[in-house]
């Protein structure tokens, strides 16, 4: 592993939804950071996981320091510094993390199913922008296996969570139920589509279904008995429903004051809830400075599903133990495979310099029988080896207590006193 396997990036646990949307990245925006930081040499492999509730940079690298002014360049809404948002894992913690976000142990719900998806999907973008390695493609690999292990080993999943759940869960509450009461779902994605599921499953009256590919709203209002409608006609379906539920990629508000005004004066000022499960939000923030509009974003549904956490959080210790045997697992694999390496190195730089030795040393051992030579031969070996035996013992120490700094500095040397 060429570098120290790092973890960087902000949550819903350490930055509010204002600095999270700034940081948020769609597709093409993740394929482009890649390919810069590769161009720029901060990393030798990495990936970019972006969320409407995270965004995380894993890659391998010897340039913390690149890394540190890559995350830097992004400022908070008043624009200030975003370092007091990020965390850093390195080496094992950063597998753990790592296997922890795909497990959806780090989630806002514990054991929402949305984020493996995701994972895959960031993994997926960085194979078209070929960023994996070696380490990377193996850690990947096994993160999609051990959060599959999770799901089908401990009952993280079985309770019914989610932020699109949650937001139903929401409309809920302020409404005394669903039942006579119309929604208005903007987006169909996987959010979109959580959210069409509990809401019939709410006893919603109706269900409106708007998505900017209108075949995609007829998918969803089919599969779950919604209606679809054309995306031009959003405002004059605004005025005619209870809920709005804005859940799309949009990078900027769809929904904006105007919007909304509209929509209140059609429905003669009866209040009208606002949920936007977007980030960055899809739904402009002044519109809850409106009489009768009440707006909710995701970090407002903390409360709601707060609910049944005891016990999702049974089940998540089980899985926690899980998931740090197996980052202890990968990564004691994983410096195997790099000590193996190195030894092969080293044995294999020895082995040269021995080789010229005897080279150097032809014309005194023309006159050896081939007994004698053989005896020569097994001499310069075994000094080989003895000489060989620190360095090894050191690298496997080092392995072993989880120095891959030191094992690094030792290859360092060693390559040093062979150039020279």
């Amino acid at each position: 592993m060429s570098g120290e396997l790092i973890a960087v990036g902000l949550s819903h646990h350490t930055a509010p939804v204002s600095v999270r949307e700034r940081m948020a990245m769609d597709e093409d925006r993740v394929k482009e950071n890649l390919a810069r930081l590769h161009q720029e040499g901060a990393v030798s492999e990495a990936f970019l996981l972006s969320t409407c509730n995270r965004v995380e940079l894993y890659a391998v690298s010897r340039d913390i320091e690149a890394i540190q002014e890559f995350m830097r360049e992004h400022r908070g809404p008043e624009g200030e510094p975003i370092d007091r948002y990020l965390y850093w894992h390195r080496n094992e913690e950063a597998v753990r993390h790592l296997f922890r976000v795909a497990s959806s142990l780090d989630s806002l719900v514990v054991g929402e199913p949305q984020i493996l998806g995701q994972v895959k999907t960031a993994i997926r973008l960085a194979e078209e922008s070929k960023s994996l390695g070696r380490t990377l493609n193996t850690l990947t690999r096994q993160t999609v296996s051990v959060a599959k292990r999770v799901r089908t080993e401990t009952r993280i999943g079985e309770s019914r969570v989610g932020i699109g759940n949650a937001g139903v869960d929401l409309a809920q509450m302020i409404f005394g139920g669903l039942t006579g009461k119309r929604a208005l779902l903007l987006g169909v994605g996987e959010m979109g589509r959580q959210v069409s599921r509990a809401m019939v499953n709410a006893g919603l009256e109706e269900l409106i279904v708007a998505n900017r590919t209108y075949e995609r709203s007829v998918e969803c209002a089919e599969e779950h008995g919604g209606t679809p409608i054309q995306w031009d006609r959003m405002q004059e379906y605004l005025g005619r429903v209870d809920v709005v539920i804005a859940a799309t990629g949009a990078t900027r508000p769809i929904l904006d004051r105007t919007h909304v005004q509209k929509a209140l004066a059609a429905r003669r000022y009866r209040s009208l809830l606002l949920i936007d499960l977007s980030v960055p939000r899809n739904i402009a923030r002044d519109v809850e400075d409106l009489e009768q509009a009440f707006l909710y974003n995701v970090d407002d549904l903390t409360a709601v599903m707060e609910q049944g956490k005891a016990e999702r959080q049974n089940a998540a210790d089980a899985a926690v133990r899980l998931v740090d045997e197996e980052a202890s697992r990968f990564m004691m694999k994983l410096k195997e495979v790099s000590i193996g390496q190195h030894i092969g190195s080293l044995t294999k730089v020895a082995e040269q310099i021995r080789m010229e030795e005897m080279e150097r040393s032809a014309r005194v051992l023309e006159g050896l029988d081939p007994k004698q030579r053989k005896a020569v031969e097994a001499m310069t070996r075994a000094m080989m080896k003895k000489i060989l035996h620190r360095p090894i013992s050191t690298l496997r120490d080092a392995a072993r207590e989880g120095d891959l700094e030191r094992i690094e500095l030792l290859m360092s040397a060693w390559s040093q006193e062979d150039d020279s």
